[in-house]
């Protein structure tokens, strides 16, 4: 994944009845001590996009994955690596597919894929991108 080059974050203040204090967007690493501020997000793209799968059976032969963009599938990514557990799984989407993003698993059976906003963009650039995790 590519370094972020991006290390400021925005952040804006809300005075004392909840509403954003006109012209006080600032740009710093971390939020101010004083003074009730919110992160927003400060850039239009490339922001990280978060994707998650539970994976029903987790004795995969063949572990595939596939990618979907509004409901039609539009990559078919297959290994011959069989898994049979949520850990083996995640190994063989990272060593295999690590060109996508990073993925985990952040509880029970489900997958986690994070990848750039720009890289979202790419494959669908409209709507809403899934993935779900196959036997072949």
């Amino acid at each position: 994944m590519a370094t972020n080059n991006r290390p400021l974050k925005a952040f804006v203040r809300f005075d004392g009845n909840g509403k954003v204090v006109s012209s006080s967007l600032i740009w710093r690493k971390n939020k101010p001590k004083v003074g009730k501020w919110k992160e927003i997000q400060g850039y239009e793209c490339c922001n990280d996009v978060t994707l998650t799968h539970e994976v029903v059976d987790t004795d995969i032969k063949a572990v595939t994955l596939r990618l979907f963009c509004n409901g039609t599938e539009i990559h078919y990514l297959y290994t011959s690596q069989n898994a049979s557990n949520i850990t083996e799984i995640i190994n063989i989407l990272n060593g295999t597919f690590n060109s996508l993003g990073v993925f985990s698993n952040p509880s029970g059976d489900i997958v986690q894929l994070v990848m750039s906003g720009a890289q979202k963009a790419a494959l669908c650039p409209e709507g809403t991108l899934t993935f779900d995790v196959i036997q072949d």
